[in-house]
């Protein structure tokens, strides 16, 4: 090869190196990195500048920023501060942030403080002379606030106990709730549904035929499906307390009965079935509690739960009760019971087990057979009689749940949270205790866990001489803190019981409260939201 055709060809692979380590220092916005040494001349945000999110959790998007030479050349190797400026709260890391080679900072995380409201926070670029420097970034603390006037349902007969039970369908929209003593303790259920931030109650109160003994407690449980459209109710009293769950159907605005009550098979004694009920995402499973089945056995740990399977409108009965092993004298097992999404996860409590101290137990499902996942769940740090077990929920997934002890430190109350991972639960951090209670509270008369379980509320109905509340708590990294204080719905006439039923919509953004004593009984429930 000739010295000419050498050189052009030198030339040539130079140009291609050039070319390429160009392309390799180009930033997200395809501009060349400044080469070593630059000087910073401008800092911009590069994340959203304001947003929002509830009290004391991390914002959605992390602030960032990007530092950039005269020329608009990204710099490298900047050091950028974030610095809470307001409102409380937190940010990580607390050492400075160095931009790397597209002149980008991002902090790790930014959580509110405590107080709803504004929370400011800055970055600042090391270096003088720098425009825009520092970045400013703002977001409002959200808190759940009333929604309306408490809702109490027409047409009760006496002092019905509205608000014993509620449910909420996964958008919020739709709500059912129970009253065990409405005519005579025939029970009932409302259902009510929401439009422009308005609730209207939907028809007739809900009372199912085929009633054994006239005081079935209906509306001692209740449970919608994702979109509302099913519900089940259940009746602890029925057939002398035999106990038995209705189902209802809507269409066009309209509910129906569907089919007979349900009464499961295999049952010792006066089981209360119904005293429980949940239902799954679809609707088409429902389980249902019997706290007091086999109530004699306490050796066997007195207590079970049904599963029911819907097929073309028609419900039957999914194998044998499920009664959890490893009890500890009579559990009262079904006193609570919770569905994941899919129905393939089940959380059954039993509040009495070993002498009261409580436990929960698992079951999955898995080509119609139920097996019950590991051993029962008992959480740690009790003081005294907890009671775990008297209320439970489920994430949508089934890998979060949350359990209830309302006697927990001489019934202060409080509830354990626990994480499935590959079959196998874990308690999440330490029992969870909302603060500003007055007196006893009983924490954890009622639980309810968002979709995804990273927002909960706890019902504490003893609370403040029984008025009652409820207290939000969020998730963020593994991590439980309560969301502002606790909620106490106004309206109410005399002690309420708030709190002694609770539910979550999905987005966990819509709290539906109930308290079953407001009003001399008569009862109400309240609703509140998240902006």
């Amino acid at each position: 090869m000739n010295a000419p055709l050498i050189r052009v060809l030198a030339r040539a692979l130079a140009a291609a190196a050039v070319a390429l380590a160009a392309i390799a220092g180009c930033s997200s916005d395809n501009n060349p990195a400044a080469p070593p040494g630059s000087t910073p001349s401008q800092i911009a945000a590069r994340s959203v500048i304001t947003q929002s999110a509830p009290v004391n959790t991390a914002v959605g998007a992390p602030p960032s920023v990007v530092v950039r030479d005269a020329s608009g050349t990204p710099v490298a190797g900047v050091a950028v501060t974030f610095a809470v400026t307001g409102g409380g709260g937190t940010v990580l890391p607390a050492t400075p942030v160095v931009t790397d080679a597209s002149g980008i900072a991002t902090a790790a995380s930014w959580t509110l403080g405590d107080t709803p409201g504004a929370n400011t926070l800055s970055a600042t670029a090391t270096g003088s002379g720098i425009a825009g420097n520092p970045v400013q970034f703002a977001a409002t603390g959200l808190v759940f606030t009333q929604q309306g006037s408490k809702l109490v349902g027409s047409g009760a007969v006496g002092a019905a106990n509205q608000g014993f039970a509620v449910s909420l369908s996964a958008d919020g929209n739709t709500a059912l709730v129970g009253g065990i003593a409405d005519n005579a303790s025939a029970g009932a259920a409302w259902v009510w549904t929401r439009s422009g931030g308005a609730w209207t109650q939907q028809g007739a109160k809900l009372v199912g035929t085929g009633i054994a003994g006239g005081a079935a407690g209906q509306g001692v449980s209740v449970s919608l499906s994702a979109d509302g459209n099913t519900a089940i109710v259940g009746g602890y009293a029925d057939d002398v307390t035999a106990g038995a769950a209705w189902v209802w159907t809507r269409s066009g605005g309209v509910w129906t009965q569907q089919g007979s009550k349900l009464v499961g098979a295999g049952a010792v004694g006066s089981a209360w079935q119904g005293y429980s009920v949940s239902l799954s995402a679809d609707g088409n499973t429902a389980l249902v509690g019997g706290p007091y089945d086999d109530f004699f056995n306490f050796a066997g740990g007195a207590g079970a739960a049904w599963v029911w399977t819907r097929s073309g409108g028609t419900w039957t009965q999914q194998g044998s009760k499920l009664v959890g092993t490893g009890t500890a004298g009579g559990a009262f097992q079904g006193y609570s019971v919770s569905l994941s999404a899919d129905g393939n996860t089940a959380l059954v409590g039993g509040y009495a087990d070993n002498a009261a101290a409580g436990a929960v137990w698992v079951w999955t499902r898995s080509g119609g057979a139920w097996t019950q996942q590991g051993s029962k769940l008992v959480g740690t740090n009790a003081a005294g009689t907890a009671f775990q077990g008297y209320s439970v929920s489920l994430s949508a997934d089934g890998n979060t749940a949350l359990v209830g002890g309302i006697a927990d430190n001489a019934n202060a109350g409080a509830v354990w949270v626990w994480t499935r991972s590959g079959g196998a639960w874990t308690q999440q951090g330490s029992k969870l205790v909302g603060t500003g209670a007055v007196g006893i509270a009983q924490q954890g008369s009622s639980v309810s866990l968002s979709a995804d379980g990273n927002t909960a509320i706890v019902g504490g109905y003893l609370n403040n001489g029984e008025a009652g509340a409820a207290w939000g708590w969020t998730r963020s990294g593994g991590v439980w803190t309560q969301q502002g204080s606790k909620l106490v719905g106004t309206g109410a006439v005399g002690s309420a019981r708030q709190g002694i039923s609770v539910s979550l919509s999905a987005d966990g953004n819509t709290a539906f409260v109930g308290g079953n004593q407001d009003n001399a009984n008569v009862g109400a429930a309240w609703v509140f939201t998240m902006p």
